[in-house]
This record gives structure tokens, sequence and C-alpha cells, in this order.
């Protein structure tokens, strides 16, 4: 049976980026996907081979924000392995059928003048609307380079910046009221109560349902920062495709005596005696052993109840196995992306056919 630290389960990004880690810290790392091949949800394929010969799609993610919190892409130095960010401006392009667009720049400034076109009101509002949101990204950033409940790392991330912004949002029994209030309604309900005007309320909605929920759900609001984070810390675009972030990935977990197999689906998480996951059995039969440990990049309803015996989790928690078969883990929505091979780039009649909008 060949031996590793780690076994990874999945190499989507996030199983790269943990990988990356590991094999840094000097320990021995297997990545075993089921596709053919690794990124998950950040590639870059050419989907269409006969239809659209030539032409590449990112096929899940587009935008990279998020990324951009955290620490990942200096701290794992991806430029070094090819990986070059594109900051995209402008950044938001929506035409409506009146013949009013919103047109979202990096910056704030230029935005609230397009928007001042049609509304004066809107305008001001938005760059309140948008100090707002940043305050609530400062606020947050520090869980983004802490473990889950490490409250000690979380606590240790704060820093003075980060502490004015948590303050300023909910300092104070109003402010603390306000900011419960608003998390616990929608982004829909959060923008109408900052505008009035449809061309502006559309394409904020729709970037909110990027977190996989619709705008409309109660208790998503804070995906109403998804156009604040537009401005800052701002939307990139890997050159290349967003393919490129995995084949940087895949080049240091490489260089650093990482192991990438494709086509690999794991069927079943080896369990010991002790309960301890020492290692996975793959489609086929195939056992890896895991002397560390094995760390799983995907779902916990598939990592718990269809690759572990119900007897190990049973051991653990007597009511783990029916916790997570009642958890609702997703609302039955979708995101819809339609991918186009275009003769050329379209040109919009309310932009008066010119192309400075594309991104």
């Amino acid at each position: 049976m060949e031996s590793y630290d780690v076994v990874i389960i999945g190499a989507g990004h996030n199983g790269l980026v943990c990988a990356s880690y590991l094999l840094k810290a000097g320990y021995t790392v297997l990545l075993l996907e089921a596709r053919s091949v690794p990124g998950g949800a950040a590639t870059t394929e050419e989907a269409l081979p006969g239809e659209a010969t030539g032409f590449k799609f990112n096929l899940c993610a587009i935008d990279h924000e998020f990324i951009h919190l955290g620490p990942v892409v200096e701290e794992l130095e991806l430029q070094k392995y090819g990986l070059e960010y594109l900051f995209c401006d402008p950044v938001v392009f929506c035409p409506h059928p009146d013949g009013k667009y919103f047109l979202g720049h990096r910056s704030v400034e230029k935005t609230c003048a397009e928007i001042a076109r049609y509304s004066d009101r809107d305008a001001k509002k938005y760059a309140e609307f948008n100090d707002y949101w940043q305050r609530v990204t400062q606020a947050i950033a520090p869980f983004f380079n802490a473990p889950p409940q490490s409250v000690i790392d979380i606590l240790g991330n704060y820093r003075l910046e980060n502490l004015r912004s948590a303050l300023s949002v909910v300092g104070g029994v109003n402010k603390a009221l306000d900011w419960i209030r608003n998390m616990i309604t929608s982004p829909e309900d959060i923008l109408n109560e900052w505008f009035d005007s449809e061309f502006l309320k559309a394409p904020l909605a729709r970037l909110a349902a990027e977190l996989g929920t619709p705008p409309s759900q109660k208790t998503t609001a804070i995906g109403a920062m998804m156009m604040s984070l537009r401005h800052h810390p701002g939307m990139a675009r890997p050159k290349g495709g967003t393919g490129a972030l995995t084949q940087a990935l895949l080049k240091l977990v490489k260089s650093k005596g990482g192991v990438v197999l494709c086509e690999q689906p794991v069927q079943k998480v080896l369990i010991d005696d002790n309960c301890r996951a020492v290692g996975v059995k793959v489609l086929g039969g195939k056992e890896y052993r895991a002397n560390k440990g094995v760390i799983s990049n995907i779902d916990a309803q598939r990592l718990f109840l269809q690759m572990i015996d119900s007897s190990a989790l049973d051991s653990v928690d007597p009511n783990l196995e029916e916790r997570i078969k009642r958890r609702i883990v997703n609302n039955n929505e979708t995101i819809l992306k339609i991918d186009c091979a275009l003769s050329e780039v379209p040109r919009f009649e309310a932009f008066n056919h010119q192309d400075e909008y594309l991104i």
C-alpha cells in the first residue's frame, strides 16, 4: 500500500492550497481527484472542442475577490509559478431595456458619477453604502486568515484598522442592534432600504446571488457586500483564465514532491479501531495509507454519509450522522452562467455601441 503523511480527497483549488502549505511544512501529500482534470471550480477548459474549437471557458469561477482578503497568493509566492492577476476596471456593466445602464468602476468616485447621470440621491447613498460594507469587510477579514473556531488565532489577526472598523459597525447598543437587524434580513431588503433606482439595484442584487442564495433570502444580507469588494480589494482575473490559478498551484505542489492523481474517485475512508482515519480506498479497490490523517476537499454529506461507515460515526458522536442527514446544505437554487463563442465583442445601443465597458 502506498503511504503518505496526508491524503487529500479532491484536488480542487482549496485542496491544492492545503497541500501546498503541508508540503512547505515538510509533509508528504497525495491528492486524489475524481475528474480527469484538477482544479474543481477553478478550471479553464476547451469545453466545446467540436462546436467552438479553440475557445476556452471558465466553467465556474471567473472573478477572484475573496482570495485577496487573505495571504495565500503572497505566502505561497504563486507569482513564481506563473500566476499573474489582472485587476479589472470597469468591474460591472449592466444595460437595461429602458436605455439606462450601470457601469461600475474600481473607483467609488467614478461609479458615483455614473449613477448620478440618473439619480443624484442614489449616487450619494451609494458612497455611504460602500463605506459601510468596506468597514464590514475590514471587521471580518481576520476570519479569513485563521483556522475555523480558533478564537485565539482570529483575535490575533485583528489589527488597529480591523478593530476600528468592527467598532464602527457594532460599537454601542444602537449600532449592534442595527447590525443584527441587517444580518437577519435579505440583500433585496437592504438594497430597497438604500436605493430607489432599479438600474442600480438589479446588478447589486445579481452580485449578492453569487453567494449561492437568492437575493430575497433572509439571513444572507452579507451578500450585499459583493459590489463593495470590487472596489477594494478589487476584482481580478488570472491571466490565461481561472485555470491559471490551478496551474500555478499544481506547479508548486509538484515542485515540492506532492502527488496528484486524477480519475481516482475515493469510495471509502479507512478507519482504524481507534476511530482514526488512516487511509482511503478508490474506485477499483486500490488503497492509500495516510500516516498523519485524511483531509476532505469535498462536502460533509458525501464524506460522512457515503465514505465512512455508520458504526465509525456513532463511535465518535452518536448524533453526528443524524445531524448531517438533516442539515440543510442548499436552498434548491443554482447559478446559471451562459458562455458564448462570439465572432466579435458585443456593442450595446445604450452605450452608443462603444466597448469601454469591457472588463
